[in-house]
């Protein structure tokens, strides 16, 4: 088994330690692994990267080639736009939808969400928003952990496992708020992982997905059906422009009718 990821973002957004939590949940799991890091220039507002190699044999060496990485982590959406050259055709996006407008000639908003939200599979989730409801607006990237998680090559509570450890000294407030989050992140993408199996369009999903406000805990089956239902009618891709335009958070049982 190989498994290659690059987790990215901006300083400041707490990148590495994300990457430090799956280091320590693939230790967790028995499994090897080597990484890499890129610092920004250890800028506040600069790029920050890590590669994280994992497999079930040693691993020789910490670099991703292109078209071979398994996964882009992100906190940043143009980040992650940053490295698709490294993904595999059926590697995976997960990604903050929230920029962090660093340069001059950062995007235009609906022009890179137009790319991004492009992207064949992708888990675009409002980490602000989660991130909130969790507690504390400084867990934004628990959110996207949370997020990625179950496309990751080792059990999702050996993640939890490492944020009780790595947030135990802090107290029990930000433990919990770092584990709602968490939870929150993963309710995002086993909701989206329903609707495409249910025949939702990704295009569709991928502006649906960050509008609504999960709980930290798995969505019923029974609202999956209904949004699979709702997004599957003709008008389904126009709805999904105007929820994401609208910018406005939805429930879970709030299916638009």
């Amino acid at each position: 088994m190989n498994y290659d990821l690059v987790v990215c973002g901006v300083g400041g957004q707490g990148v590495l330690t994300m990457a430090g939590v799956i280091d320590h949940a693939i230790h967790g799991a028995g499994l090897h692994l080597k990484q890499s890091e890129v610092h920004g220039m250890a800028q506040r507002g600069g790029a920050v990267s890590a590669f994280v190699r994992i497999s079930d044999q040693p691993v020789s060496s910490d670099l991703i080639a292109d078209g071979t990485a398994s996964m882009v982590l992100s906190v940043e959406p143009m980040e992650a736009l940053r490295y698709v050259p490294l993904l595999r055709p059926d590697g995976w996006i997960v990604t903050d939808i929230t920029p962090m407008v660093n340069v001059d000639n950062y995007p235009a908003l609906p022009a890179l969400y137009d790319v991004l939200f492009s992207v064949p599979r992708l888990v675009a989730v409002d980490a602000a928003l989660l991130a909130k409801k969790a507690g504390s607006i400084k867990v934004q990237n628990t959110v996207v952990l949370g997020a990625a998680a179950s496309h990751l090559p080792f059990p999702v509570e050996l993640i939890e496992d490492q944020l009780r450890r790595l947030f135990g000294r802090k107290g029990e407030r930000i433990v919990t708020a770092n584990l709602h989050a968490f939870r929150m992140g993963d309710a995002a993408s086993r909701f989206g992982a329903a609707l495409l199996a249910g025949g939702v369009a990704s295009p569709v999903l991928a502006r649906v997905l960050p509008r609504i406000a999960f709980e930290p805990h798995a969505v019923p089956e029974d609202l999956v059906s209904a949004w699979v239902q709702r997004l599957s009618r003709e008008d389904g891709a126009e709805l999904a422009r105007r929820l994401f335009e609208a910018g406005e958070a939805i429930a879970p049982d709030a299916v638009p009718a």
